[in-house]
């Protein structure tokens, strides 16, 4: 049996996967557009997805995607990707859902299909609520709320449903109750009952949840009054009949005792017929029980509550659960004597509805009787009228010629205003077009100017470059000749004791003449650094006096070098402490950052480093630290700048961040064309240290230096 019924269902589904592949092969070769294909494959994939077989959704999705992509309308592959992501979401997938859905925002974006773009961040916020980021889930439900709000309002109903189920997971009961009731007050402004019910459904459920009994006995009510009113059966729609909710693990004493004060709110309001229902609801929950003796009484409490409503119908609804819960009981005495009443019950409805429906029919008659003797009478003054209006429209007739005849003359004038102002207009083009390219042309120029400064700026730096080389290879010969004099004094120091004292006072002439070099450097790198300054004061343009600016604090960051060489006595190393203190003193003072608006935390270990380490070193914390104070800390607010240099077992490491505004999301900063960031890299290759840029609170940036010499 269970071969068969193996056999059976392999057959179904093969039978089912080609079927589904013909189909889409029939669409993909027929002679449609491909938006008329993507949207034909797109219609089938919600049939799948409507019926849960999310295996032929999504394969019938993606071939809507792929075809949608070669229509280049923004509209089509945004919609597709939202479907897309939706199926995901549903497949519990939400990181696969955020890949889907950025790629829908991304086409959303360029359209003004509002509507498609708040779905597509609000799906956004469920999939980071479903990760349980909630800063990132809170950030696009806001999105999504002010995207609804620029075409139309009512659609927030979904986005407030979610955000309070949202505050409601996270234990925020009042911030989840006031969106479930935003939603709840949205929804019955509208005409589309099963949004509304939806949002009744929640905000009921969340007051059981939180034991409100009379603001869940109002919800009720209103809906009672609306079946009351509707020709429609909801009897047996979840959407609407939200007293069939999730219970949750409560005892069955639990969901009782909530009923009953239910119920006792409705009587105590004279919502007789409303209490009656709550008892139904407590008999279906003691019958699922068997505890048929318990149902029972409620019922008939119900019937005699029916009684006092006078309400024939109610008292046969009632009477007919109580013979099925009699039955159930094993009572067929009362059983009987139940479905008696039954019967006689059942006469006395078909009665009344009987004599409703003759008087309604009678209403009817009489009224539709009334609307043809007014149209009767309508139709008769018509005729009078016309006949008046005959009359009236020959003796008209001579006036209309005469006004037909001024009303050409006017249109001529206005025929010939309007050629004279289109005249006008083509003029005023013209200038137009003229001012704008003499803009063009200034533009031009000023691009023009930048690039010839920025040749300058590149020229400067290639004599740096080569002043440094110089000075290097000065300091190597220095050093070499010093080698050698020393061996020689050594080799002679028994037979030429005399010469000490000349030797003694070459080494400290060689002593003064590296500290005048390092000096002198010092003075040449102070002097660019000042001529740059004076350079960015006489530049218009905000961005090349910038870059000049950026160009002075890098050389006076080598300049502070040079200068602890020659004021310390160690031509060799540089004390990290100062050196970085010195940098970052200078620095505050170039952009006027005080202590009290940026303060400024160092931890940096007292370590000799010498200047081949310490010149790139230097040349990158200027950049890091200019970058932070320039743009970490806008619009005046306060904040806090960290800069760490420690020596770590097998690396140095240097960390700048801070608590500012952070890098921009979505730019890749690490592979950014800016000179600094070029400069940054080119730097960290030499010192072949590993490069990590991040947000953390703000911006972070991290160099693990394993080239470096200590001196």
């Amino acid at each position: 049996m269970k071969r068969i019924f193996l056999s059976t269902f392999v057959c179904l589904l093969f039978c089912f996967t080609h079927c589904s592949g013909q189909d889409l092969a029939a669409i993909l070769n027929s002679g449609k557009t491909a938006a008329e294909k993507a949207e034909l494959i797109t219609a089938q994939a919600r049939k799948f997805f409507q019926t849960m077989k999310w295996n032929e959704a999504a394969q019938w999705q993606e071939e809507g995607i792929k075809l949608a992509v070669t229509t280049g309308i923004d509209t089509l592959v945004g919609k597709l990707y939202l479907d897309r992501g939706n199926l995901a979401i549903m497949q519990g997938m939400p990181k696969q859902a955020l890949d889907y859905l950025s790629k829908g925002n991304t086409h959303l974006g360029r359209t003004t299909a509002w509507y498609h773009l708040g779905s597509c961040l609000l799906l956004t916020a469920k999939s980071y609520a479903r990760l349980e980021d909630t800063d990132s889930a809170l950030f696009y439900f806001r999105r999504a709320e002010e995207t609804y709000n620029k075409v139309n309002p009512y659609n927030n109903w979904a986005t407030y449903i979610e955000m309070g189920t949202f505050f409601g997971s996270a234990e925020n009961h009042d911030e989840a109750k006031k969106y479930f009731e935003k939603a709840y007050q949205l929804t019955k402004q509208g005409t589309n009952r099963i949004n509304h019910g939806l949002a009744m459904y929640n905000l009921a459920s969340f007051y059981y949840k939180r034991n409100m009994t009379a603001e869940f006995a109002r919800l009720y009510t209103e809906q009672q009054e609306y079946y009351n009113t509707s020709k429609k059966d909801f009897s047996k729609d979840p959407v609407h009949s939200f007293l069939k909710m999730d219970w949750g693990d409560k005892t069955l004493e639990q969901k009782v005792a909530f009923l009953l004060s239910v119920k006792k709110t409705l009587l105590a309001q004279n919502l007789v017929t409303n209490g009656s229902s709550i008892n139904e609801e407590i008999a279906l929950l003691y019958e699922k029980e068997n505890r048929f003796d318990e149902a029972l009484n409620y019922i008939k409490e119900s019937i005699e509550l029916s009684k006092r409503d006078s309400s024939f119908a109610n008292q046969y609804i009632y009477s007919k659960l109580a013979y099925r819960l009699l039955k159930k009981a094993g009572k067929p005495e009362e059983a009987i004597a139940m479905a008696d009443r039954m019967i006689a019950l059942k006469d006395s409805v078909t009665r009344m509805q009987n004599l409703q429906l003759a008087m309604e029919l009678d209403a009817r008659y009489l009224s539709e009787k009334k609307g043809k003797e007014i149209e009767l009478l309508n139709a008769n003054n018509e005729i009078a009228r016309k006949e008046i209006a005959l009359l009236n429209s020959q003796k008209k007739l001579t006036d209309i010629e005469l006004l037909h005849q001024f009303e050409l003359q006017k249109a001529l004038a206005r025929e010939n205003d309007l050629m004279d102002s289109v005249v006008a207009q083509e003029k005023r083009n013209n200038e137009l077009l003229s001012r704008e390219n003499f803009l063009k042309q200034s533009e031009l120029q000023k691009e023009t100017a930048l690039k010839a400064s920025l040749d300058r700026e590149n020229k400067l730096k290639a004599v740096q470059l080569e002043k440094e080389r110089n000075t290097r290879t000065g300091l190597i010969s220095a050093a070499g000749l010093l080698t050698l004099a020393v061996g020689v004094i050594l080799f002679q120091y028994r037979k030429q004791r005399l010469k000490n004292k000349v030797i003694q006072k070459q080494s400290d002439d060689m002593q003064v003449l590296m500290k005048e070099i390092h000096h002198r450097v010092k003075n040449n790198l102070q002097v660019i650094s000042s001529l740059l300054d004076l350079q960015s004061m006489t530049i218009a343009d905000n961005q090349a006096s910038e870059a000049v600016k950026e160009g002075k604090n890098r050389v006076q960051s080598m300049a502070l070098i040079h200068q602890n060489l020659y004021s310390e006595g160690n031509i060799k190393g540089i004390r990290t402490k100062e050196y970085i203190n010195n940098l970052l003193q200078s620095l505050c003072d170039s952009y006027n950052v005080t202590n009290d608006k940026v303060k400024v935390k160092t931890d940096i270990d007292d370590l000799n480093l010498d200047v081949d380490t310490m010149i790139p070193l230097g040349l990158v914390l200027n950049e890091l630290v200019s970058n932070t104070l320039k743009y970490a800390f806008r619009n005046g607010t306060k904040g806090e700048l960290n800069v760490v240099l420690r020596k770590e077992p097998e690396h140095l490491l240097l960390r700048v961040s801070d608590n500012g505004a952070g890098f921009p999301e979505g730019v890749n900063i690490k592979e950014g064309k800016s000179f600094g960031m070029k400069m940054i890299r080119a730097f960290a290759q030499k010192l072949k240290a590993n490069l990590s840029i991040y947000n953390n609170n703000g911006a972070v940036t991290e160099m693990q230096i394993t080239k470096y010499n200590l001196a």
